[in-house]
């Protein structure tokens, strides 16, 4: 019984390790600020900036850079 406790316990705590975080991002032309913004739900910084350009061009945006907080 305390195994499978402890075991669920770990495979419940590593869903969440994993879990997608909103990130704000905030597109840059010229390396200047736009003023735009989106919302992505991303893992990690890296994956976020890929999914913000990704959207910023779907809405047709014109995007040098985006930055991710």
């Amino acid at each position: 019984m305390k195994k499978t406790f402890i075991l669920s316990a770990l495979l419940f705590a590593g869903t969440f390790a994993h879990a997608e975080s909103k990130w704000t991002c905030y597109r840059y032309v010229g390396g200047e600020p736009t003023g735009g913004v989106v919302y992505v739900y991303a893992s990690n910084k890296e994956e976020a900036t890929r999914k913000a350009l990704e959207k910023y061009k779907q809405l047709g945006y014109r995007v040098d850079s985006v930055n991710c907080k």
